[in-house]
């Protein structure tokens, strides 16, 4: 049993390395998906507003395409803020009532007690990453889609210019 609990305090500091890990990637991604809206709205405003100007087939479809990328990458902001809400950590018990219950049951009782705890943690602890991680992956994918309607944004917009 020495060795099965030994197994599972190393695999309860993994765990909560990758909630760490988790919590770091969503600040830093978070952050990125800030300073693209910042960019968007500084093209948004660019030459006047020349992007809502729809007095053409190809302004329509820039305007569209401008749309479109401010839509996904909002959803991919709103998406990472999901995925960095504030939640518990689970941790193992640490109250006094499990104190006296270990202080006052036997060697075979505590292993069995604190194998239970360790299981009980783990399981929640994977559970709290994957509830994290389901928003992030949304979030990266929405970025992706983002960035590809910003690169027809800028092709067509380089269309405009050279047949102008």
């Amino acid at each position: 049993m020495e060795e099965t609990i030994g197994y599972l305090q190393n695999r309860f500091k993994d765990e909560q390395s990758r909630f760490d890990h988790f919590e770091n990637k969503c600040a830093k991604f978070l952050t990125a998906v800030s300073i693209v809206i910042a960019a968007l709205s500084a093209l948004a405003g660019l030459k006047n507003g020349l992007l809502f100007q729809l007095s053409s087939p190809i302004s329509v479809l820039i305007f569209c395409s401008f749309a479109a990328a401010a839509i996904c990458i909002g959803c991919s902001w709103g998406h990472a803020f999901s995925a960095l809400r504030i939640s518990d950590c689970p941790a193992l018990p640490s109250s006094r009532v499990t104190a006296e219950y270990l202080r006052n049951v036997d060697a075979e009782q505590q292993q069995l007690h604190i194998y239970n705890c360790f299981i009980d943690t783990l399981e929640k602890l994977k559970a709290a990453i994957d509830e994290k991680s389901k928003p992030l992956e949304l979030a990266y994918s929405e970025l992706v889609y983002g960035a590809g309607f910003i690169a027809l944004l800028a092709a067509l917009i380089t269309l405009r210019e050279l047949s102008a």
